[in-house]
């Protein structure tokens, strides 16, 4: 299954709820010549930076580089404009891949959709 964002909604607090699903594959993040495929202005328009998103990872079974670097790329995109990115529900196969390059210092990961809650209550993005 080829990857894909859904939009779940939002919550009271202003965060936006996002569920990834799917094979995070090379070909689902770039078209020949190297332009991204994926886009949270696809779900947000132009202001998508701007949001505060919790992306729940519980459906995706596998993760290459360029996803990684999406997510990595996407944050830096968020910070510069006031929004956030958190991700959860990382299924284990996919964390052990996150954990053993240290992704959590730049894209925090919580352990589930409540602890990202909290995650982005605090001004501190440590792991939860």
């Amino acid at each position: 299954m080829p990857f894909s964002l859904s939009l779940i909604g939002k919550d009271p607090s202003g965060v936006v709820l996002i569920a990834a699903k799917g094979e995070a594959r090379f070909s689902d993040f770039f078209l020949p010549g190297g332009n991204p495929r994926i886009h949270f202005d696809q779900l947000f328009g132009a202001d998508w930076s701007k949001q505060k998103i919790l992306l729940s990872m519980e459906d995706v079974s596998y993760l290459v580089s360029s996803a990684i670097g999406w997510l990595i790329a996407s944050q830096k995109e968020f910070k510069a404009n006031g929004g956030h990115l958190i991700i959860h529900s990382v299924q284990p196969s996919v964390l052990g891949i996150l954990n053993l390059i240290k992704v959590e210092r730049v894209v925090p990961i919580a352990q589930d959709l409540e602890a990202g809650r909290l995650l982005h209550a605090q001004p501190a993005t440590a792991t939860v």
